[in-house]
């Protein structure tokens, strides 16, 4: 389970979307590769990340990714999904390319905009 620094992920999509607009200060402080999960952890980052994975008590989950208006400006974006069902971030993480990204993009498409690239999700 490699984890970065979220400063790495932001640095990369800056690169490779020159512009972007991306408000760090949402943005959680670790990173895993391999899930694409933003979270917070103070000591053993693998075990806050399994905590952070199968945890049941988030009010809210969003999903990060990186947008295109019809000027061409392009956004991290960051949408909020409440937890009705006390899922873990495990499920959501597993449901959103199919159920909700789909809306997602739709949404974008009625306003001009594009959807680019999921970047991946967190939880508050």
């Amino acid at each position: 389970m490699p984890i970065v620094d979220s400063i790495t992920v932001t640095a990369e999509l800056r690169a490779r979307h020159l512009g972007i607009v991306i408000r760090d200060y949402a943005i959680r402080r670790l990173y895993s590769t391999e899930q694409r999960v933003f979270f917070d952890c103070d000591g053993d980052a693998r075990r806050c990340l399994t905590d952070v994975l199968t945890g049941t008590g988030y009010q809210r989950f969003v999903a990060y990714a990186v947008t295109e208006d019809d000027t061409g400006r392009r956004t991290l974006l960051d949408v909020s999904y409440a937890n009705t069902g006390k899922e873990t971030l495990e499920k959501f993480i597993k449901r959103y390319p199919t159920q909700l990204k789909p809306a997602a993009e739709m949404a974008l498409q009625l306003s001009s905009g594009k959807y680019l690239e999921y970047v991946g999700a967190s939880y508050s």
